[in-house]
Formats: C-alpha cells, structure tokens, sequence
C-alpha cells in the first residue's frame, strides 16, 4: 500500500512521531508489537498508525485526507538519527516543529496477508516551497532507522 496524505496540524505547533519495535514479554508485561505513528491533533490520538498486527493500519480521515501530493520515501539532505532493534533502545519517538497548517504523511507500507511486514514513511511541510522531509523512517518489527531534520527533537 503506497498512500500519501495531508493532514492539519493543531495551531501550527509539531507533529509527534512513535516508533517501536516488536517487545517481547516481560516479567512486568506482555509482548509489544512493533508499530509507527504520526500524530498531529491536540488530543494526540494517531493521524496515521500500523502495527505488526493484521488489519491494523488506520488513518484519522477527520483530520487527514487522501493527497496526490507526493513526498519522497527517501532520507534525502536528513542526517541518520538513529537505528533501533529490540536489543538496542526499542523505540524512536519525538517532534518536529512545522509552523504550517497541513503535513503531508507518505507511506509505503509491505503487507503479508494483512499484517504489516515493513514500511517507510516520510513527513513534509504541505505547500512549503522545500520538498525536503522533516522526517524519514524505514521500518521494521525488528529494527527502524530514523532519520531527522535538524529542527526535529527525539525523546
């Protein structure tokens, strides 16, 4: 599945993105699957969301709607931020500030019988005169590889 969509950001502020890759159970908790999201409401429920779980993937078409806008599923002019596996952090999450009303959130996203296998996805500022990524991802259940604008914060 290869989607591209715009979605409003609350009051011009960041964008949030989450990832994680699959946790295994722990004494304290269950498994974890492994899954990506990107949020741009106050409310922080997720705009676009998938996990490693079949028919997971969701868009919020209240706040996101479908664009022929394109952003490139490449890390093109971004630095490395960071590869993760389920040895080494687990997950990938923070901001990026936009200062505009709309990003665009492109994915592409490989399934096998309904379940996300791997992906990549990229967010841009919407109409912004730069085609350059805020943020790109490769993702995986076992490992994600970010990479980030130098405005974007990760936590």
């Amino acid at each position: 599945m290869d989607k591209t969509y715009s979605c409003r950001v609350w009051r011009q502020r960041p964008f949030y993105f989450g990832t994680q890759v699959r946790l295994p159970a722990t004494a304290s908790g269950g498994a974890q699957p492994g899954l990506a999201s990107v949020t741009t409401a106050n409310n922080h429920a997720f705009q676009v969301v998938f996990k490693d779980v079949k028919n997971s993937l969701r868009v919020d078409t209240s706040i996101c709607r479908p664009s022929s806008r394109r952003v490139a599923l490449k890390p093109a002019g971004l630095a490395l931020y960071q590869t993760v596996t389920r040895h080494f952090v687990g997950h990938l999450n923070g901001k990026c500030p936009t200062r505009v009303r709309r990003v665009l959130v492109h994915f592409r996203v490989t399934m096998t019988s309904g379940t996300p296998e791997r992906a990549l996805f990229a967010v841009r500022k919407d109409g912004a005169k730069s085609r350059k990524p805020l943020a790109f991802f490769k993702w995986s259940p076992d490992k994600i590889t970010g990479y980030l604008a130098k405005s974007c914060t990760a936590y």
